[in-house]
């Protein structure tokens, strides 16, 4: 999937869009997506100055995307202009490695459990063959 067709499965728009590519989609199992960390990024004008680190949070934000892509792909919902998969829990979450700009991060993304309105996921960030950060993210369908 090119990032102009993840453009319409997501809802974020920049800066706040954290994934570039899907480089693999299997609807109701998984998805495996890649993120380029670049040194523009605006999250490194502070975060830190002196020595670039991607912030917990923006991985967590790419490992939640790339799940509400999936949520899409599985239901068919979550498209409408009003309608979302919003992040209800952060579990487990655990940062191994810092990730740095001129990295090439790719997730993998399985449904442990997922409903209607509900789903829990299972996410892990990678650098290479490293895993920089791992854990389960819950999260709940908005209507707004």
């Amino acid at each position: 999937m090119t990032f102009e067709e993840i453009k319409l499965r997501l809802k974020q728009r920049f800066p706040l869009i954290m994934v570039d590519r899907v480089l693999e989609l299997e609807p109701g199992k998984s998805i495996k997506t890649l993120k380029n960390v670049a040194g523009n990024e605006i999250q490194f004008l502070g975060h830190f100055p002196d020595y670039s680190i991607m912030p917990g949070t923006s991985i967590i934000e790419a490992i939640g995307q790339s799940a509400s892509i999936l949520f899409s792909y599985t239901t068919g919902k979550g498209m409408e202009s009003k309608e979302f998969m919003a992040l209800a829990a952060v579990n487990d979450m655990r940062f191994l490695q810092p990730v740095l700009p001129g990295y090439t991060m790719v997730m993998d993304i399985t449904i442990l459990k997922m409903t209607n309105q509900a789903a829990l996921v299972e996410g892990v960030a990678r650098v290479d063959d490293t895993i920089m950060t791992r854990g389960k993210l819950s999260f709940a369908r908005i209507s707004v």
